[in-house]
């Protein structure tokens, strides 16, 4: 048995990709304990150190290069527009549908400027092994990530037309507005094994509109949730005097200097009445700084110290967030690893995106999470008053908290065990 594995977050830069990523593996080897396994990512080095040594990798240079190939080189730069657009088209189909073709195409360029092609090769011959295609947990099938997410797509249309079962698993999906991520997403995943999607609110509507059988749907919440539960600890929340704080400043997130400075000034004062101190929770590592270095700008020394730069894993962000009594954050998974060990959250948003992240999580998890809008005009009396009101809460919450995150840690295991007995029926068929 050979198991493919999407990691979609491919530098492993972001810890709680990793940790969607560390509880699907744990329970692909649980169901296949003699399957052979292999990862798509760009960094082999934290995949051995993450997952272990025995797990193979695959480039996912090697995607790139093949649905970025042009069979005519620059000279396809030089056609009309007229022209340009379906030949560009065709390329891209060809890729899709007639890989092999493609993959000769950048064989023989590499030869003729005497460089190999052996990453697409690498990729193409991981298709071909593949009993078994899983893109682990993600956010990725969105506008934002568009060329990653047309990407996904290709691997999963590639090994599917194969025959082969092909499964997304801890998916949050959407918002897609884009017209051709539009259109490939409804020409793949209708042909998908299993849909296993964190929330409802969002997800299902979108997967019903681009055609998916509700019967290849189930609503399972977050992989990542049972490594935030399995490492919470028995002190109660609200025994802890400390808020937990992350802000995501990237374009997805669309969030400003104004919202940051204002935001910055309401926690710092909030903290300080209640004598609190305030923790850095860096998600997103990503060029070495990202969250780390928001939380550094945003939150006075005495607090920020290095950012949370030292949180690398993510048991180590997991378990510094049980030492809070709330979390405030900008980061979806800032908001999952809280939840999960039965602490109330202030979440932000200011993008179509985090909102269905953010609402989505709410809704799953049913109390002890509120969602500010960073865009309101009056931001820090909102913040202030969501931040008073999830003290306030915290012992209130945690037993509720935890109870929605042990229901949906059993249905994200039951989905898995589904999509174990649809790969083992289709291979006695």
């Amino acid at each position: 048995m050979n198991i493919l594995v999407d990691s979609c977050s491919y530098n492993c830069q972001n810890a709680g990709d990793l940790a969607m990523l560390t509880v699907a593996v744990t329970r692909l080897r649980e169901l296949w304990p003699g399957a052979s396994l292999q990862i798509i990512t760009n960094a082999p080095d934290r995949i051995a150190r993450h997952c272990g040594r025995d797990v193979a990798t695959v480039p996912v240079r090697g995607r790139r290069l093949l649905l970025e190939n042009r069979l005519l080189g620059r000279v396809s730069s030089w056609l009309p527009p007229r022209l340009a657009q379906p030949w560009n088209r065709f390329e891209r189909q060809l890729a899709w549908q007639r890989p092999a073709v493609a993959s000769a195409s950048l064989t023989i360029k590499a030869a003729l400027n005497g460089r190999r092609g052996s990453e697409v090769s690498a990729y193409l011959a991981a298709i071909e092994r593949a009993d078994l295609l899983v893109v682990n947990g993600a956010g990725i099938i969105t506008d934002a990530f568009r060329d990653n997410a047309l990407g996904i797509l290709s691997t999963l249309d590639l090994v599917s037309r194969r025959g082969v079962p092909a499964a997304m698993l801890g998916q949050g999906l959407g918002p897609i507005h884009d017209p051709e991520l539009r259109e490939r997403a409804a020409e793949v995943l209708p042909r998908l094994t299993l849909i296993g999607v964190r929330e409802s609110q969002s997800s299902l509507p979108l997967l019903r509109s681009l055609g998916v059988s509700p019967d290849r749907v189930m609503v399972t919440g977050d992989d990542a949730i049972e490594l935030a539960y399995a490492l919470r600890t028995d002190t109660a929340s609200s025994e802890a005097r400390a808020i937990g704080v992350n802000v995501r400043v990237a374009p997805y997130a669309d969030v400003n200097a104004d919202m940051l400075s204002a935001l910055g000034d309401t926690l710092i004062a909030s903290s300080r009445r209640r004598h609190a101190r305030m923790i850095p929770i860096p998600i997103a590592h990503h060029g070495g700084g990202m969250d780390i270095d928001t939380l550094r700008t945003m939150l006075p020394p005495e607090d920020s110290v290095d950012g949370g730069a030292a949180l690398d894993t993510p048991q180590s962000v997991i378990r510094r967030i049980g030492e809070c009594r709330l979390v405030v954050t900008g980061s979806y998974h800032g908001a999952v690893f809280a939840l999960a060990q039965g602490i109330p959250v202030v979440a932000l948003v200011n993008s179509d995106y985090y909102a269905n992240k953010m609402f989505g999580v709410q809704q799953q998890f049913g109390v002890g999470c509120e969602v500010v809008r960073l865009d309101d005009q009056a931001l820090p009396e909102r913040v202030d008053a969501a931040i008073d009101r999830a003290w306030a809460a915290a012992e209130r919450v945690r037993a509720p908290l935890l109870a929605s995150a042990r229901d949906q840690i059993g249905r994200s295991r039951e989905a898995y065990a589904r999509l174990r007995e649809m790969v083992a029926t289709r291979r006695v068929a």
